[in-house]
Formats: C-alpha cells, sequence, structure tokens
C-alpha cells in the first residue's frame, strides 16, 4: 500500500461522506418533527387559547382533561424524535472517529499523513457546520404552572364576594421559539432586518465555507500552496469568521433566559444543532494547526524530490 497518495484516502473519504450524508439527512429529519411536535404541544397550551378562552374560565374537568391528554401525546411525540435524533447524531460522531482513525492507520509513518488528516478533518468540519446551521441550536419559552387567578371582590353595600380562585391546571405558554440558523436568518429577511441577516449570514455561514475551500486547495494544490496572498488570506479569513462568537452569544442567551426573574417560568434548552456548530469551530482550529504543519512539511520535502528529479535526468 503506498502511503504516498492519496487514492486510499479518496475512497475512504468517500464512503465517509456517504455516511454521514445519511446521518446528517436522518439529523435533519428528526429535529423537524420534534420542532413540529414541540410547537404544536405549545400551541394546545397557549395563553391565547387558555387565559383568553371563556370556555377555559366556565368548564373544568372533561374539558381540560382533553387539552391535557392531547398536550401530553405531543410532548411525548416531541421526545421520543429528539431521543431519536441524539441516536444519529452519536452514529455520526462514531462515523468521524472511525474515519479519523482509519486516516491515521493507513498513512502512519507516510509522508503525506499531515496532509491526509487535514482533509479528513476539513470533511468532518464541513459536515458539522452544515448540520449546525440547518439544525436549530436553541430552544426557549416562558410559561406559567398550575396559574391561580383570584376572584375574591367587594361590592358596595354587600361586602366582600368571595369565589373559589380560578386554577388553570398545567402550564399555560406565553412564548416559544426554536430557530436555525438559517431560519433565523430567513426570519430576519421576513423582518427587514437585512443588514443583520446578511451580517449573520456572511460571517457565521458564508466565511466558514470560504475558508474550508482554501484550507482544502492550500493541501491539495502546489500553486496554491506555494502562493503567499493564498496563506495570508486563510490566515486572516478566520479573523472574520464569527462561528465562535456566535455559539458563545447563544450559550449567553441560554444562561441568561434561564435565570430570569420575571414572575413567570422561563426554560432554555441547548439543541443538537448547537454541539454540532461549536464541533465546527473546535475542528476549524485544528485543522489550521495541522495545514500549517502540512505545509512545513510539504516544503521540506519538495527541494529533496526536485534534486532527485534533477539527477535521474
Amino acid at each position: 500500500m503506498k502511503k504516498s497518495t492519496l487514492y486510499f484516502f479518496s475512497i475512504i473519504a468517500l464512503l465517509y461522506v456517504v455516511s454521514a450524508a445519511f446521518s446528517g439527512q436522518a439529523i435533519y429529519n428528526q429535529s423537524k418533527r420534534y420542532a413540529e411536535n414541540k410547537q404544536d404541544y405549545v400551541n394546545v397550551l397557549n395563553f391565547e387559547d387558555r387565559l383568553l378562552n371563556i370556555e377555559e374560565w366556565i368548564y373544568t374537568g372533561s374539558k381540560w382533561d382533553d387539552r391535557d391528554l392531547a398536550s401530553k401525546e405531543k410532548l411525548e411525540n416531541s421526545e421520543m424524535y429528539y431521543s431519536v435524533e441524539k441516536k444519529y447524531s452519536y452514529c455520526f460522531i462514531a462515523e468521524s472517529i472511525a474515519f479519523i482513525v482509519i486516516v491515521l492507520i493507513v498513512y502512519c509513518g507516510g509522508v503525506n499523513l499531515c496532509k491526509a488528516l487535514g482533509l479528513a478533518i476539513i470533511t468532518i468540519a464541513l459536515a458539522c457546520l452544515i448540520i449546525g446551521v440547518i439544525t436549530p441550536m436553541l430552544e426557549i419559552s416562558a410559561y406559567s404552572t398550575n396559574l391561580t387567578i383570584p376572584l375574591k371582590f367587594s361590592v358596595p353595600l354587600i361586602g366582600e364576594v368571595d369565589i373559589p380562585d380560578k386554577v388553570f391546571e398545567g402550564r399555560m405558554y406565553y412564548y416559544y421559539q426554536s430557530k436555525s440558523v438559517l431560519d433565523l436568518i430567513n426570519v430576519l429577511f421576513e423582518s427587514k432586518n437585512y443588514v443583520v441577516a446578511v451580517s449573520i449570514f456572511g460571517f457565521s455561514v458564508l466565511v466558514p465555507f470560504i475558508k474550508l475551500t482554501l484550507s482544502v486547495l492550500l493541501l491539495l494544490s502546489r500553486p496554491f500552496r506555494n502562493s503567499g496572498f493564498v496563506k495570508k488570506t486563510v490566515g486572516k479569513i478566520g479573523k472574520w469568521s464569527m462561528a465562535d462568537v456566535f455559539v458563545v452569544a447563544t450559550f449567553l442567551s441560554y444562561l441568561s433566559f434561564s435565570n430570569m426573574n420575571s414572575g413567570i417560568d422561563t426554560e432554555a434548552k441547548t439543541l443538537v444543532g448547537l454541539y454540532f456548530f461549536l464541533a465546527y469551530c473546535i475542528l476549524s482550529i485544528a485543522s489550521s494547526q495541522i495545514i500549517e504543519l502540512a505545509v512545513k512539511k510539504k516544503k521540506e520535502i519538495m527541494p529533496k524530490t526536485d534534486k532527485l528529479k534533477a539527477v535521474s535526468e
């Protein structure tokens, strides 16, 4: 087996891309079903259909039982889809680890180890980026549990009228959102916040894709590798990518929303998309280091190769 060629890497990479595409598609489909069922669950318990609904004030018992049953069914379905989504995510992680291990085994001790490893990490980073931008990252909600409204009041000449408090059993939702990066960009465009939408798309989606593409060209193309302009561009373009800043901002939103003291219950939940986006950020940094090492080794090898060619001629 020749460790000086990337023929075997092409076969391994193709197999990985096929398996990762299958897992990624499954993750996206399950995340979509989870979001739909969770939204249906919230709609059943929406405050407009409960607090502002006269039937909820008048009727109790079986009316609430029907609503409670419908909401539990939607919640159970959403949790099932999220569980399946996590299983496919674990499959993706296993496939990525296997990809790296196989590349290390095949090219261990070869001159193309750094190049093959760099290309493998870039491939995984690209897959993580795609999944990260199309699947929801953060879920936030605001609700009340067993909302109690006191109905005691006083009437002139009669005195206090004591009516039993009205209790809306279970949860009552006032706000719920679950968005991916692309969903957020779409919402911003629809609300005519074009500058913010273009900025997020450019710095968190487009620039990372350009960086990964240039990194591949640096590893595979000798003219690009010898071009000082391309190397400087790859080094500087990472500073324009705000993917890592986006992840930090999301985590801060999660922490701030979870700890709000607003008189109602608030809940924030990180979803699978955020972890894939975070994985991209880490892999992007790792690929930069490996590319630098691969280019350095290639420079050391090329003069020796050129001398051997000259001698043979």
